[in-house]
């Protein structure tokens, strides 16, 4: 019996690690929720019922425009939002929150970099080729000291089609 605990107590920590490897999202989260208990950080997240409550209202609020048409598309498949924001921290902890957030991005790719006046904005996710779906999207802007993670999956096409449009 001694020997089925010993064999289990080292395949678990070993089974966690392998489910975890490559899950941008979970990671992520869980940076946000150590980060946002520093003096000055404000974490926020929402689940799944907050979003598709928000969803319904900006919905009725904005039933005859296409633009909230379009982006009520875009989010449908998405189940969670959080987000972290840092810029009143000290500058040691915001040294310590970048650390910490790009410990748990490094690993993930990178889909995109973009530089606008002087800001990086960059974004993370997990890319599946085989179906051209962006799975656990994380929006990451340093400068700004802020950092959004999107639950969820979104199609490439419906990005492109939703970036391209004016």
């Amino acid at each position: 019996m001694k020997r089925f605990f010993l064999i289990i107590s080292i395949l678990l920590p070993l089974l966690g690690c392998s489910c975890n490897s490559g899950n941008t999202e979970t990671e992520v989260s869980t940076a946000l929720a150590e980060c946002g208990r520093y003096d000055g950080a404000i974490a926020i997240k929402l689940g799944r019922t907050a979003l598709t409550t928000l969803k319904g209202v900006v919905r009725v609020a904005g039933i005859d425009d296409p633009d909230v048409r379009k982006a009520i598309g875009l989010v449908k498949d998405i189940r969670g939002l959080s987000v972290l924001t840092f810029d009143d921290c000290s500058a040691e902890d915001k040294s310590s929150i970048s650390h910490t957030l790009e410990r748990a991005l490094d690993g993930s790719e990178m889909l995109l970099e973009a530089i606008d006046s002087g800001e990086k904005v960059r974004l993370y996710g997990r890319l599946d080729d085989d179906t051209d779906i962006v799975r656990d999207i994380v929006v990451y802007v340093p400068s700004s000291c802020v950092v959004a993670c999107i639950s969820g999956s979104v199609s490439m096409e419906t990005l492109a089609r939703f970036s391209c449009d004016d």
